[in-house]
């Protein structure tokens, strides 16, 4: 899975959940979101089957990877990867409109932030110490 939940009292935004999420389940510091589209789930069966939601997909530049963690809400360490953002919407099996959302993030990381296409690689275990970005 991805950083993400659902929206608390203390978020202002959406963004301000991603910002929340992001630090608490994985570590990590992100600046810039930026909102690339809405998947529809028609059951919400990701939330225990609360009934038809839209589930926003945001995608922000990462400043910052710190030492692993446990979650708050789980009681569990989550594994952080790095992958391509195509590898990972295969990885959750987010079918066509999650490729289109990882293609569409893909580009808005080129134009907005000048960073490079990743290339496809093997996906790697990010280090529980965290990692330097350059």
């Amino acid at each position: 899975m991805l950083p993400g939940g659902t929206v608390e009292k203390t978020d202002a935004t959406p963004e301000d959940t991603l910002r929340r999420e992001a630090a608490e389940e994985a570590q990590l510091t992100l600046a810039e979101p930026v909102r690339l589209g809405w998947v529809l789930d028609e059951t919400g069966e990701v939330y225990g089957g609360v009934g038809s939601n839209a589930r926003l997909r945001l995608a922000a530049r990462v400043t910052g990877i710190g030492r692993a963690a446990v979650d708050p809400a789980s009681g569990h360490p989550f594994a952080r990867l790095l992958a391509t953002p195509a590898q990972a919407a295969a990885l959750l099996g987010w079918g066509p409109p999650g490729a289109r959302q990882a293609q569409l993030a893909v580009e808005t990381a080129r134009e907005r932030w000048g960073l490079p296409t990743a290339r496809p690689a093997a996906i790697e275990e990010i280090p529980v110490e965290g990692m330097r970005l350059t």
